[in-house]
């Protein structure tokens, strides 16, 4: 294979281009082995623990969603917040009180993933973690001594702020530690800390369906605590402030001790050297902008592109059915005539944490490009299948168990692609100085597109309005199929690229597919500075 040579870190972008242009064509580089990767896992060993510690407050967020969508179906939780309907001659959750804190949780997490981008510059990375573990405690407590639904939205707003804080700042905190060997492999782990506290809320649900009485629900609520302060031990003894952060004001001896705090350990670290990559890295970037990144440059020039690229495995993962096959996954079964649709969840959390390992395991052996566009394709045949369903035999036994079928399989294509992969590209994809902002930007379209569908997911499949049922994954299918395909000519792959080099390429204008083979030439960089 042949590929274009750029020199790195030119004097000026004008003879970065002229070197583009006059370069000669040399042999990519080898590929690396699983040995070589496993062996840069454990050489990284204290830098993979940060970044482990730094992604577990994702459990909290996980255990909190799958809590809210499962307590709500709880008699005795229903008693306490709903009212009596004598009509039924029993008690009812209105459906407009629950819009409301679905739609209060959503809107504040838009607003926390805004606001945490400032928020993270301004204080720190550090800061933000610990504010989300304080707000995901606090609202546990509300939660507890909520007399009435109203207060209810009171943790809804605090745990919508969380949620946007987490989505915000987790990854581009992880892609500024860990290092570019297992970077997209740190970065994965956010899913698996989301799907492991789905899965700890479904067991925990379950353990607690027979207790009768108030506490059938509190005690769901307050195992919460523990999940929070597991993350909290985790934070104060493993998570220091990112390097690029204090480098970034100024604070290069401060910079130094985090860099030697996480990568320490490893054989033949040099500390000054990449701090001067970090320094340089930041340097280049105030020359091309202003000395304050703002929300406007994360539009603007190739930051825009990266802005686009860090924001589609978003929107794929939310158009690409995950409220129809994962988060109302029991309802839509139950919709469809399935028996076990709790034990169909159970069963595809657990499977979707093997999933996302399998993504942890070979990200950096095939890539994020690769890993993405297999995913997606499989998903795509899954929803094809689903939505076919919908035309044969709609609602027997049979057909439920193929539904039932396809969305576990639509599950482990989910999570060990877009589910994974999407969050390690929104935390390595932007520049270093809009970083904070980009994943903050792209965090909160998540959230966006993710109250549109929890929205519009019942109204599409239940029989008193839309009534597709399993049809649905005609809609979903058609959806991802389109952003496919604009994932193919817009995902660069990032494996093996340090940000310095991501930089170059970008402003070189390289071909996203041929990102992966284009060699930067380190002797031309010596020359030219």
């Amino acid at each position: 294979m042949f590929s274009p040579q750029i020199p790195l870190f030119p004097r000026n972008l004008a003879s970065f281009s002229m070197a583009l242009n006059i370069s000669g064509i040399v042999a990519s580089s080898n590929e690396p082995t699983f040995g070589d990767n496993w062996y840069a896992l454990r050489n990284a060993g204290h830098a993979a623990l940060v970044s482990i510690a730094a992604s577990s407050a994702a459990v909290m967020i996980g255990y909190d969603m799958c809590l809210f969508g499962s307590i709500l179906a709880n008699a005795e939780f229903v008693k306490k917040f709903g009212r009596y309907d004598s009509s039924v001659d029993a008690w009812t959750l209105p459906a407009d009180w629950q819009l409301v804190w679905t739609l209060v949780q959503f809107f504040c997490a838009i607003s926390g993933s805004f606001i945490v981008g400032s928020f993270s510059d301004w204080l720190g990375r550090r800061a933000v973690f610990f504010s989300i573990v304080i707000l995901a405690l606090l609202g546990t407590t509300v939660e507890l001594v909520s007399p009435d639904w109203k207060v209810w939205i009171v943790a809804k707003v605090i745990f919508g702020i969380a949620m946007g804080f987490m989505l915000g700042s987790t990854p581009a905190y992880v892609s500024e530690v860990a290092p570019v060997k297992i970077r997209g492999s740190m970065l994965s782990l956010f899913q698996f800390w989301m799907i492991v506290g789905v899965f700890i809320a479904s067991c925990v649900l379950e353990g607690t369906s027979n207790i009768t009485g108030q506490w059938s629900w509190k005690s769901a609520i307050i195992t919460q605590y523990g999940v929070g302060l597991f993350s909290f031990i985790f934070f104060i003894c493993f998570v220091p402030e990112s390097p690029y952060y204090l480098a970034d004001r100024d604070r290069v001896d401060a910079a130094r001790a985090a860099l030697l705090r996480i990568h320490g350990n490893e054989a033949n670290y040099d500390v000054e050297a990449d701090l001067e990559v970090i320094l340089n890295t930041l340097e280049h970037e105030r020359q091309q902008k202003s000395d304050q990144g703002t929300w406007l440059e994360i539009f603007k020039g190739t930051d825009l592109k990266r802005t686009l690229i860090a924001v589609l495995p978003q929107a794929m993962q939310q158009f690409g059915g995950s409220s129809l096959c994962g988060n109302y996954l029991a309802y839509f079964l139950a919709i469809a005539g399935f028996s076990k649709p709790f034990l169909v969840t159970v069963v595809t959390n657990l499977l979707s944490i093997f999933a996302v390992l399998f993504a942890f395991v070979l990200i950096e052996r095939l890539g994020r490009r690769q890993i993405l566009l297999g995913g997606t394709a499989g998903m795509v045949v899954c929803l094809l299948a689903v939505g076919i369903c919908g035309f044969i035999n709609y609602g027997s036994k049979s057909n439920g168990t193929a539904l039932a079928a396809f969305c576990i399989l639509w599950s482990l294509f989910y999570y060990a692609s877009v589910g994974a992969v999407g969050w390690t590209l929104t935390g390595e994809i932007s520049s270093a100085r809009l970083r904070a902002k980009t994943s903050a930007f792209s965090g909160a379209m998540n959230s966006v597109i993710g109250m549109i569908f929890s929205m519009s997911i019942s109204y599409l499949i239940n029989k008193e309005n839309a009534d597709l049922g399993a049809k649905a994954g005609l809609v979903f299918c058609g959806c991802l199929t389109t952003l496919g395909a604009v994932a193919f000519f817009m995902v660069p792959e990032t494996k093996n690229r340090t940000f310095e080099e991501l930089d170059y390429l970008f402003e070189a204008k390289v071909a996203p597919r041929k990102f992966r083979s284009t060699v930067i030439d380190f002797v031309a960089r010596r020359q030219s500075v």
